[in-house]
């Protein structure tokens, strides 16, 4: 495996996600992490949702993986496509959640 190659883990160094090889859509990803503090995953969760949000940083630099442990499903935004969520109306979600996941 190139050095370029190798999976990237999440920039606290605890090993709990490995960014790179992304998981088959609706596979079991393991349990929710505890909150990791100031140094690890970030965990937000209510009765609708658990949301596991980590800095990682790739070979394109820094990313913000947000994972859904429910649905299975991962993202990594960069500095301008979080940028560019900032500026969304709130009517803009609103219609986002009426949507079906995936369709």
């Amino acid at each position: 495996m190139d050095q370029d190659d190798a999976p990237v883990e999440n920039g606290s160094g605890s090993g709990l996600f490995q960014v790179g090889e992304w998981p088959a859509e609706g596979a079991l990803l393991g349990e929710v992490p505890g909150d990791g503090g100031q140094d690890g995953p970030i965990v937000i969760s209510n009765e609708f949702a658990d949301v596991v949000v980590t800095r990682v940083r790739t070979r394109n630099g820094v990313r913000l993986d947000i994972w859904s442990p429910r649905r299975g499903s991962r993202i990594q935004l960069d500095a301008v496509e979080l940028d560019c969520i900032s500026y969304q109306s709130k009517e803009t979600f609103t219609e986002m959640l009426s949507r079906r996941p995936g369709g």
